[in-house]
């Protein structure tokens, strides 16, 4: 299975973490985006993780998942996304989001439900446009 991977955008960073996770994968994940991050110097940054084929991690992968959400928000993430295609990995995601208090700031797509995942997580990371709520009446002349 790949290593998850880490790549910076205009809005921040996209990872990309398939498959099932390891604890030692999640680590190396963890530890470049850190790195990463520390470059930036405080400025702020949006996150796509794209966790299409994912399933569900061991609670070790879990655990460090959590610890990065707490330090990416920490340390000048505005908003993240998550893009999945399971329901399985979505209950997960949910628990963790919610006891890191990253909910309010992360949103989730479903990738067999939402053809235009992708444009709609790039709305959201660098414009604030939220997924989840309808969008805005369009203006005459608009």
């Amino acid at each position: 299975m790949p290593v998850p991977q880490n790549v910076a955008t205009d809005y921040g960073f996209r990872s990309t973490a398939p498959g099932y996770i390891i604890p030692a994968e999640a680590r190396l994940w963890f530890e470049d985006l850190k790195a990463r991050v520390l470059r930036l110097e405080g400025r702020p940054f949006g996150l796509l993780v794209d966790s299409r084929t994912q399933k569900s991690n061991p609670p070790e992968s879990q655990e460090i998942i959590r610890e990065a959400m707490v330090w990416l928000r920490a340390h000048g993430m505005q908003r993240s996304v998550v893009v999945l295609d399971s329901t399985v990995a979505l209950i997960q995601i949910l628990r963790i989001a919610k006891s890191t208090g990253v909910y309010s700031y992360e949103r989730y797509l479903d990738a067999l439900k939402e053809p235009l995942w992708e444009s709609k997580a790039v709305d959201w990371l660098a414009h604030g446009i939220d997924p989840d709520l309808p969008p805005p009446p369009r203006t005459q002349g608009g």
